[in-house]
């Protein structure tokens, strides 16, 4: 009797032995995973930076992920955005153009060179203002079950200001009729994930949620490739309207979308391979050419 008791007694040592080894190994991933985000935390002293009023410059930035430092995702890349200009980038997929988006939007800082904004270098003090400047539109847009008037504000108070200021954006991206002939207008919901509405009118949403919160850089990732081709014509409309008015980059697969910047940097493996304006590198660049040619336009 004394043994079988013995035996069920350790027959619960061992689960409790195995339990606390499968949960041992879980505390030690959790502490590596906390001392990886410690390590990688970023700056808490956060330094002011002037309002973008002339121009963003990179200057021999050079970038690669620590997973393979001997690779160059972006090698050498010297170019100016200046301000109210709209700005493309191109290239073929691993050219560098994400990497190229996410040191533009603060995600990433250079392994060497500097990015300038007007003059000032930025460093990881000065990037949480950096992003403040930035509006980003992905290809997936954004929209939350809620009013329109919300989705594009943020929940800001209604006031007469910010009326105001909401159908000053609401013109600009092309959506005033659309509104009007809603139910209940600016207070209509627009459903989860903005399934009320059209993947055009969801875009042009998103676009005039940034120009809400009146960034100095607008940047558009992809933000028509999701888009049948009637919806990129009318987005593309927009954003020819915004032009002049705002600091546009644009990274995207169809050229159609960028024909109209004011320069077109085309990525080749981490470098520039060519720059200019739409007509300028169909003239002169043989890769820019082809992928031209192997586009409807």
């Amino acid at each position: 009797v004394f043994f079988y008791r013995s035996l069920t007694s350790l027959l619960s040592l061992q689960n409790s032995w195995q339990s606390f080894l499968t949960n041992s190994g879980g505390i030690k991933t959790v502490n590596e995973l906390y001392e990886e985000f410690e390590l990688k935390s970023e700056s808490r002293v956060r330094d002011p930076l002037p309002p973008f009023g002339k121009s963003i410059e990179l200057k021999n930035v050079v970038f690669s992920y620590e997973s393979d430092p001997s690779r160059k995702v972006l090698n050498d890349i010297s170019l100016e955005i200046e301000k109210n200009k709209t700005v493309a980038f191109v290239g073929e997929s691993g050219s560098g153009k994400t990497t190229l988006v996410n040191m533009l939007s603060g995600l990433l800082m250079p392994v060497s060179g500097k990015i300038l904004v007007d003059g000032v270098e930025l460093t990881e003090q000065r990037v949480h203002a950096f992003r403040q400047m930035i509006g980003y539109i992905t290809q997936e847009a954004v929209v939350f079950n809620d009013t329109v008037f919300n989705n594009v504000t943020f929940g800001a108070v209604k006031t007469p200001e910010s009326l105001e200021r909401f159908w000053d954006v609401i013109e600009k991206t092309a959506l005033t009729s659309t509104i009007q002939q809603m139910p209940a207008k600016e207070d209509s919901m627009l459903g989860d994930n903005g399934v009320l509405i059209s993947g055009g009118q969801k875009q042009r949403i998103s676009i005039a949620r940034e120009l809400y919160r009146d960034c100095s850089l607008l940047l558009m990732d992809e933000a028509t490739s999701a888009l049948d081709s009637e919806n990129e014509r009318i987005i593309q409309s927009n954003i020819n309207a915004l032009k002049g008015k705002y600091t546009i980059v644009i990274i995207a697969h169809r050229l159609s979308t960028v024909r109209n910047a004011d320069v077109i940097y085309l990525l080749e493996n981490g470098v520039i391979g060519a720059s200019g304006t739409f007509e300028e590198l169909v003239a002169k660049s043989p890769r820019f050419r082809k992928m031209v040619e192997l586009q409807e336009f």
